[in-house]
């Protein structure tokens, strides 16, 4: 796991920065990461990939197609692992589902959310403050902290962010990474002052679209949880936000998004092929097999679900072991390659 180590510099429209998000070491059974470094010892081999490998029972796999020592060998290997990512829709402070954000249902509280998806091995956490944009306010940095100090995991937060400033108390409070969507909408330069300022690996460009249906073809950007159209095409829109500094795009088909009929495909083909940063797939998740799909059949980096995990339909664990038996890379479940923790190893 790659622990992004953001320096902040003080400012003093801004809360205090803290030590803990970004400098945790995360210990796990047989195998140490320290997070922020460039070694990771894993089951007592040592691997440097500069903070890109994942050792995997015995074997180094080092993204980019950088070299990696393990045991002695040097490995050349060009394959990054896909990610499954959850995702926490927050309102009031509850996680909630719905369709297209309607109908929402509560789903539990958002800590106690994420501590289950850590545990469960989520490659990474999203939580989303739904209504932030909607009713004009910022996210609540309070249940972020809570969050983040409960991970050791990446975390992505994104809902009322319109300022560097907000990107900075998200930051501070224990994100890694903060997605823009309205706002860079309606001020594209916000994409390049918050790169400037903190990095592109740490900007998410949140993209809601939906198929146009005035025959014209393609997709159209929506904001205000796809409660507005913009007029803009999607795809236009992902390759101008990776030109302004984005390091991700996170891709919500709005006409998938709750409806658990599997992925818009098609669009996630066309938005991976239309840049060269990494594509997170959300929206319309259902099955194990609507998550091979994405991989299989798009340039996809990550997918991105949130029904077919809270309501326990499937498992994260599950989910990895459905797709590496048909061949895609994703990182293991722990207990596949260590076997289940001890007792007194395990979280109290």
């Amino acid at each position: 796991m790659e622990r992004q180590r953001l320096i902040h510099e003080r400012d003093s429209t801004g809360p205090a920065p803290r030590n803990a998000p970004t400098r945790r070491t995360i210990r796990r059974r047989r195998g140490t990461i320290a997070a922020g470094r460039e070694t990771v010892t894993a089951g007592g081999e040592a691997v440097a990939a500069g903070g890109e490998a994942v050792a995997a029972g015995g074997e180094a796999v080092a993204a980019g197609g950088e070299a990696v020592a393990a045991g002695g060998a040097i490995i050349a290997a060009a394959v990054l692992a896909r990610r499954l990512i959850p995702c926490l829709d927050v309102k009031n402070g509850r996680v909630v589902k719905g369709v297209r954000f309607v109908g929402l249902t509560d789903e539990g509280d958002p800590t106690e959310c994420a501590v289950a998806y850590d545990a469960d091995e989520a490659d990474e956490l999203c939580l989303l403050d739904i209504t932030a944009t909607w009713e004009e306010r910022g996210t609540a940095i309070r249940m972020v902290s809570e969050v983040a100090q409960a991970l050791t995991i990446p975390l992505t937060v994104g809902g009322g962010v319109r300022r560097v400033r907000d990107m900075d108390h998200l930051l501070r409070a224990g994100a890694d990474k903060v997605s823009v969507n309205s706002a860079a909408v309606a001020r594209a330069d916000l994409l390049g002052e918050c790169a400037r300022r903190f990095g592109s690996q740490c900007v998410v460009l949140a993209v809601d679209a939906r198929r146009r249906t005035n025959g014209a073809g393609g997709y159209e950007v929506v904001v205000a949880g796809g409660r507005t159209p913009t007029g803009r095409d999607a795809l236009e829109w992902m390759r101008r936000g990776e030109e302004l500094g984005a390091g991700e795009i996170l891709l919500t088909s709005m006409d998938r998004d709750g409806t658990q009929a599997g992925y818009d495909l098609e669009q996630l083909r066309e938005a991976a092929a239309a840049v060269s940063i990494p594509v997170i797939a959300s929206g319309g998740a259902g099955n194990l097999l609507h998550l091979a799909e994405v991989f299989e059949r798009t340039g996809a980096s990550a997918a991105l679900a949130a029904s077919i995990f809270h309501r326990k339909t499937h498992t994260l664990p599950e989910a990895k072991r459905f797709l590496r038996s048909r061949g895609i890379p994703v990182r293991p479940p722990e207990s596949d390659l260590f076997g289940p923790p001890a007792a007194s190893e395990r979280p109290a």
